[in-house]
């Protein structure tokens, strides 16, 4: 659901990179997972860019520094439905990345959402590469079957 960033003033607030096209998300009272136990949403705060956001049981800085470079989730019975076309960056994460022809050329290693434009950052040989997730350059996904098709552009992996 986002990315913890560093704490925003002294009563344990933080900033807050959200991974979600859903707002009702960080609402006081929503329920989060992050690394394993549940986090409930104080009160919130919105930016253009980021969210402010204060936790339930983080009252100082300190605790809130605690947090920083978390990620933030939800069970999986929470998530909505997909539509064709659209995955989850876990269903993305780790599969195997081909070209056209079939030859394996790296791994997803994160999907990195934008409001411009969402990308896979790709492990390769010769070291990670960001490619943008569109159909034009990612014209096939198979999750089920392990392996994504990246098309062969000079210069792209």
């Amino acid at each position: 659901m986002g990315r913890i960033g560093p704490p925003h003033g002294l009563d344990g607030t933080v900033y807050v990179w959200p991974d979600t096209d859903d707002p009702t998300r960080f609402l006081p009272g929503a329920r989060l997972q992050v690394e394993g136990r549940e986090i409930r949403v104080e009160r919130i705060r919105r930016n253009p860019e980021r969210l402010f956001v204060k936790f339930h049981g983080i009252s100082d800085r300190t605790s809130a520094e605690r947090l920083r470079g978390r990620r933030l989730f939800i069970e999986e019975r929470q998530r909505r439905p997909l539509g064709d076309g659209e995955y989850w960056p876990d269903q993305l994460e780790g599969l195997q990345v081909r070209t056209p022809r079939g030859e394996s050329v790296g791994l997803v290693k994160q999907v990195v959402w934008a409001e411009v434009q969402n990308r896979l950052v790709i492990e390769t040989k010769a070291g990670l590469r960001e490619v943008p997730f569109v159909d034009e350059l990612v014209p096939q996904v198979n999750p089920d079957e392990g392996y994504l098709t990246v098309v062969d552009v000079p210069g792209l992996l």
